[in-house]
């Protein structure tokens, strides 16, 4: 039999522990609360890769070749200190430091493969602990036959959001080029040395938790059987000891006619795509959940959605950061649950139109709920480690990026001669502290719609997943016609 102790996992080495890396470099900022929690799950290989895969293309067939794509990283590097610094993480008072350089030819790996494989590249990638050696920065690139560009970033980075904002910059990036470069080193040096990172999160807004809600949360903590709808709220399994990396990864895709009638559809009734998604996953789930017959207990499934703060905070769609919080609640699942055929009349549409009221009303009041990692006071080791071999905090997180932020000259559309993004997906892991299932949509620069849905190998049974899956596409497809 294992010993106990040998199922939790030891940090790696602390990068830049113990070499010269924690004494050299510029200092950029200090590092938030976010960035360390995050950066300290990685660590742990508990937090993995945040992912948002783009498909380049040019009119002229054009393919994505190293000297181009190397000579756009170059200037997007350039005009954005994040991509070209590191948080060693080794102590809650750590800071940001600039690289001296960034070789491009350690960050990029070119994979011979296309998009079609991209769901078995994600899961090669996510079953992979996270490595960033000392000089390295904290994001990497793949890049496929067609075009498809895969970046991976530490969550220490930046939110969702943030993988927009690399895309972003690369295709305004690209476009900058009028002359194809012959060749590139692949070394990045001379960065502006007024670069600056944008700000955390509680140094652009108030973080502060009220005294109410700081007295709820550490009696939920302490006493467990104060939260009453927790012991009949579905989560899938308990989060795995020992912990996985493996990530089962299916995407979705629609055209920008699905997209755009979706999106008129939720309007007519007051919703919005994220929540009408959202109550579609929950259809879906409850349907699933109540065919075993083990499950009669749970009348609840505990969700989260990610919401960003960025409209108060000012980070502009260039910005690579962490502006999140997030809205965490019980959703009673539908019970009888519906039906097998999801119709666009039979759809419970004033759950959908309940959830867009509650999220406008909750989104100003969530910056404390972000703030609430400050009142770990540094020992976000400890409080990561302590969830392992429990009740996962949710069963579905639904995470959506919105629109992609095109990047426009002067205000004036791309012209017919320029490089675009054809195909989106945003993509999760967090495979063994994450929610049981993830379903992440986020629109395409051609208005069409990417959805990955993902769940860690333990979380729930495959097949449950695999019919999951199937039913939300069917059902979301009936929704778009």
């Amino acid at each position: 039999m294992t010993d106990a102790a040998e199922k939790t996992p030891k940090p790696k080495p602390v990068h830049g522990e113990g070499t010269s890396e924690s004494t050299s470099g510029r200092i950029l900022r200090k590092g938030g609360w976010l960035e360390h929690f995050f950066i300290t799950g990685s660590r742990l290989d508990l937090i993995g890769y945040v992912v948002v895969c783009a498909r380049y293309t040019h009119p002229s067939a054009t393919p994505l070749s190293k000297p181009v794509l190397f000579a756009a990283l170059e200037d997007a590097i350039r005009k954005n200190a994040a991509l070209a610094a590191r948080l060693p993480p080794t102590s809650p008072e750590g800071v940001w430091l600039a690289l001296p350089s960034v070789d491009l030819k350690r960050v990029v790996t070119f994979v011979d493969k296309d998009s079609a494989d991209l769901s078995t590249l994600l899961e090669e990638i996510f079953a992979k602990p996270m490595e960033y050696p000392e000089g390295m920065p904290l994001w990497r690139l793949f890049v496929l036959r067609d075009g498809m560009v895969v970046y991976a970033y530490d969550h220490a980075l930046g939110d969702g959001q943030s993988g927009h904002a690399f895309h972003h910059n690369l295709l305004a990036s690209l476009r900058s080029i009028h002359d194809i470069p012959s060749g590139h080193t692949g070394i990045v040096t001379s960065l502006p040395q007024d670069a600056a990172l944008t700000p955390a999160l509680e140094d652009d807004m108030d973080t502060t938790v009220p005294l109410r809600m700081l007295v709820r949360e550490f009696f939920k903590s302490r006493f467990p059987f104060v939260d009453r709808k927790k012991g009949k709220t579905w989560s899938g399994y308990p989060a795995q000891q020992p912990p996985t990396l493996v990530t089962r990864v299916r995407l979705l895709e629609y055209a920008p006619e699905q997209a755009s009638n979706l999106i008129k559809l939720a309007r007519e009734h007051k919703a919005t795509l994220t929540s009408t998604i959202h109550t579609l996953a929950l259809v879906i789930l409850s349907r699933l959940i109540y065919a075993q017959p083990v499950n009669k207990k749970y009348r609840y499934i505990s969700t989260i959605i990610p919401m960003s703060l960025r409209r108060f905070t000012g980070a502009p769609p260039s910005a690579i950061c962490n502006h999140v919080s997030i809205y965490a609640v019980y959703h009673p699942l539908f019970r009888p649950a519906p039906g097998p055929t999801i119709t666009k009349d039979a759809f419970p549409w004033g759950r959908a139109a309940a959830l867009t009221a509650t999220l406008k009303r909750k989104l100003p009041r969530s910056p404390p709920t972000a703030g609430l990692v400050r009142y770990l006071h540094g020992k976000y080791e400890e409080f990561i480690l302590g969830r392992l071999g429990k009740k996962r905090t949710a069963g579905l997180e639904l995470s959506n990026l919105g629109a992609f932020p095109e990047p426009k000259a002067d205000g004036a559309a791309p012209g017919p001669g320029q490089w675009r993004i054809e195909q989106m997906f945003f993509v999760q892991a967090d495979a063994t502290l994450g929610a049981a299932v993830k379903v992440n949509p986020a629109g395409t620069a051609a208005a069409g719609l990417g959805i990955s849905v993902t769940w860690g190998e333990g979380a729930v049974d495959d097949a449950f997943a695999e019919e999951f899956v199937k039913a939300f596409d069917e059902g979301l497809r009936a929704l778009a016609q």
